[in-house]
């Protein structure tokens, strides 16, 4: 056991400190003190990742309906229709979204489309990440404030990678709710054609604190 200056067989390079135990290891490099929530209990937040895995995520604009993916943990659905541009009706139909275990707030949103096939060439294409949350027994999801647009936009080249990354206002969740990881196109600059795609594979991660 490692006690304040002692000399220490860590990996972590040995630092003088003036505060005195007990400490917890945050990381390899650093010690540190976790945030305290406010309520008694410390927590630095956990990550839930997202992947379309397998699955082929095809975010689609056909007129005026979006279809969105909607990414879970190694598979994606495709064709979830966004009603007034921030709700999803998942009624009967299949959902991947997963139950949030205790009351937390989501600090931070991390998304990249990887695409292979683009409808739209010619065109400036933005996607979108963001989550949609319904509340405990209902299948209505509506978009939340994490959300996090993905650049450079899709432009009509034939594959390529855009990314996005966010620190947000914290979006409070409670122990019960449903979140969903959805993606879809958010905006179209010049578009050949009223129905276009682009097809690719999708990966997110948020905080939950």
């Amino acid at each position: 056991m490692c006690t304040n200056k002692d000399n220490c067989n860590c990996l972590s390079t040995p630092k003088e400190c003036d505060s005195f135990g007990p400490f917890i290891a945050i990381d390899i490099n650093c010690i540190n003190t976790p945030v305290d929530n406010g309520d008694g209990t410390n927590d630095n937040g956990s990550i839930i990742s997202f992947s379309s895995g397998n699955s082929t995520s095809v975010v689609v604009i056909a007129g005026t309906i979006t279809g969105a993916s909607l990414i879970g943990f190694g598979t994606a659905i495709n064709g979830a229709p966004i009603i007034d541009g921030n709700t999803i009706d998942l009624t009967g139909i299949p959902s991947e979204a997963f139950s949030v275990p205790r009351n937390g707030n989501i600090t931070a949103i991390s998304a990249t489309f990887n695409y292979f096939l683009d409808l739209n060439r010619g065109g400036l294409t933005t996607i979108t990440a963001q989550i949609y949350r319904a509340p405990v027994g209902s299948d209505i999801f509506t978009a939340t404030n994490a959300r996090v647009d993905l650049a450079p936009p899709v432009a009509g080249v034939p594959a390529g990678i855009t990314f996005g990354s966010a620190e947000i206002e914290p979006v409070l969740v409670s122990t019960g709710d449903r979140l969903l990881m959805v993606f879809f196109i958010s905006s179209v600059i010049n578009p050949p054609a009223l129905i276009f795609s682009v097809s690719g594979t999708a990966s997110a991660g948020i905080n939950i604190v």
